[in-house]
């Protein structure tokens, strides 16, 4: 049996047919050489090399599969690199790349408009919101050039040491009042800090994808930093008891957000010009963003805005681009707003544990992180000490082109393979993070005697309907407890939730082979942080799982043994929360303080 024949059995078994693995089977055959020139935003270029084996590709659905390979090749490094062009050269001369290449513009929507842009078509719209927030004068294409290609358009950025540009994150922060605020698809965590103290950690709990307009994203970030503002002016006055009484309620329990506006109306009456702004806040957003802009729009979290019939998108859109100026209110005359993608901030907060360990010299191979929540973040601060402006979206990667039964559900569906946005299967969404824990814990316990499943169902985590298994979302979300639920499992030595975390490593190894192929980073070592990894045993399972699949690839997670900095230390010490849980908003107050 080929190779490809054995992949495509793999997948009718719905079994995972990683897509590492079939590149590196393709590039050890004999086939067709393409090579990919992505001219970047910065007009720099990225080259990489794929083979086809044409000699192998006899029936249709050998076809089907090539293509989708192909075309997961592609999509991956758009939706990693974004953009402004992309060229493919081939010297072979095959009527079965004739029928790739014309069908690739159509299945990115090239030429299209956003709204009839399917799919892989997706990673167009995002690029094109980047071209369109730097004015840029030509939009996206993908051209294919029958010849050799030229000589290699790579430039290759040389190392130095960047830790003095990061320690001007610390300057200072003694006499300032800052605010980080770490914004994900399940909570908002917000950290203060005044004088050199950790004040106030706020926890909200939210579900922004069942949204259908900006200001319910927006109004909910702006009354938290009202909050906390109004908070630490209160330490600075002989402020009204009762008035800080009720913003402490606010803080340290979760409640509506009336009772919360109700709190902060109240004392920003009673503060008058005493109510101080912020120094600076720094802010982690789950989009691509750009020049502390969001620019990005296709998100899960905005699934609801971008499918409401009521509204043009992308007006409604620019709303939410420009949190950063809106959140500029709240900060004093001159204080700035800065903004990146919650991936880029784990990988900063990550540098700064390791400047403050005095480990600086290590960082001349950049920063490399991954935080695994709700959704897979990923960020990478490079070997310049550069936070590169390209999209990084690897939640969205495609990486198995198997499991052939997982296609058939709704993206809603817990047994899903396919995205929430693009509706593409296999992508890293649904084998990582929060919904490949449910989607796995599910298929095992299906596979096997069942007991897990009618558990979650008893217990009112999930329920059946409309043909389908889901969360229960209503009257409680009941997202964050289930997936606490079976991490506690996990800790307690089930095996079917050990065999699901392994299987979490595995995809977390695949998922940093794709980074390696597309960004060629020079570091080897990922640092994770996010809900999966805050329990040590799951952590380990990942590791291992991860191992599988390269045992030179080196994790560590971003727990109390790495906190070196003052603010993490104090973290370190509360009582409550956990470094696993803030660092985010904590590394964001360092963000912030950057710009300062």
């Amino acid at each position: 049996m080929s190779k490809l024949n054995f992949f495509i059995e793999q997948a009718r078994r719905d079994l995972p047919v990683y897509l590492t693995e079939v590149r590196r089977d393709f590039l050890a055959s004999e086939g067709a050489d393409l090579v990919l020139d992505l001219k970047k935003f910065d007009g720099t270029y990225r080259r990489i090399r794929l083979r086809l084996p044409l000699s192998d590709i006899q029936s249709e659905e050998q076809l089907r599969f090539a293509k989708e390979y192909f075309f997961a090749e592609v999509y991956n490094i758009l939706s990693s690199l974004g953009g402004a062009e992309l060229t493919v050269y081939t010297a072979a001369c095959d009527e079965k790349l004739t029928v790739l290449f014309e069908e690739i513009t159509a299945a990115f929507g090239i030429g299209r408009g956003r709204k009839e842009r399917r799919a892989y078509g997706r990673s167009v719209n995002v690029i094109e919101r980047m071209l369109d927030s730097q004015n840029a004068a030509a939009p996206f294409a993908i051209n294919v050039v029958q010849g050799e290609a030229p000589e290699s358009p790579e430039v290759h950025a040389g190392g130095e040491n960047f830790a003095a540009h990061f320690m001007k994150a610390f300057a200072g922060i003694e006499n300032k009042a800052l605010c980080g605020v770490d914004i994900g698809g399940t909570d908002i965590k917000l950290s203060v800090s005044a004088g050199g103290k950790l004040c106030y950690l706020k926890e909200y709990d939210w579900f922004p994808t069942l949204f259908t307009r900006a200001d319910q994203l927006v109004k909910p970030v702006c009354l938290l930093v009202r909050l906390l503002r109004a908070r630490l002016s209160c330490d600075s006055v002989q402020a009204d008891a009762a008035v800080v009484e009720g913003l402490d309620g606010a803080i340290n329990h979760h409640v509506s957000d009336g009772e919360i506006e109700q709190a902060v109306a109240r004392a920003e009456q009673a503060l008058g010009a005493n109510l101080k702004g912020f120094d600076a806040i720094g802010l982690c957003f789950p989009d691509v963003v750009i020049k502390d802009k969001i620019v990005g729009g296709e998100v899960h979290k905005t699934r609801g805005i971008r499918e409401n019939p009521d509204i043009d998108y992308e007006l409604e859109f620019k709303k939410l681009m420009h949190l950063n100026d809106i959140l500029a209110a709240y900060c004093v005359p001159g204080g700035k707003v800065s903004m990146t993608n919650d991936g880029p901030m784990a990988a900063f907060t990550a540098a700064m544990e390791m400047i403050a360990a005095g480990r600086s010299e290590a960082l001349r191979q950049g920063r490399f992180a991954h935080t695994l929540g709700t959704d897979l973040g990923t960020g990478w601060v490079d070997e310049t000490g550069k936070i590169p402006e390209i999209p990084l979206e690897a939640y969205n990667f495609i990486i198995d082109l198997g499991s052939l039964r997982g296609r058939e559900y709704h993206p809603d569906d817990l047994r899903s393979i396919n995205n929430f946005n693009t509706r593409l299967p296999g992508t890293v969404q649904k084998f990582m993070g929060q919904s490949g824990v449910f989607r796995l814990a599910i298929k095992a316990s299906q596979a096997g005697n069942g007991k897990l499943y009618s558990d979650l169902l008893e217990k009112g985590f999930i329920e059946e309907r409309d043909g389908g298994v889901f969360v229960v979302l209503k009257p409680k979300d009941m997202r964050k407890p289930l997936l606490e639920y079976l991490m506690g499992l996990c800790q307690a030595g089930d095996p079917l939730m050990q065999e699901v975390f392994l299987e979490i490593g595995r995809a977390t190894g695949i998922t940093i082979s794709e980074t390696n192929h597309i960004l060629a980073p020079a570091t080897k070592e990922r640092v994770l942080y996010g809900r999966l990894v805050k329990l040590p045993c799951c952590f380990e399972l990942i590791k291992r799982g991860a191992a599988e699949i390269d045992d030179t690839f080196l994790l560590s997670v971003a727990d109390e043994q790495n906190a070196f900095t003052g603010l993490m230390l104090q973290l370190k010490d509360h009582p409550v929360y956990t470094v696993a849980q803030f660092a985010q908003s904590v590394g964001a107050i360092y963000y912030g303080n950057l710009s300062t």
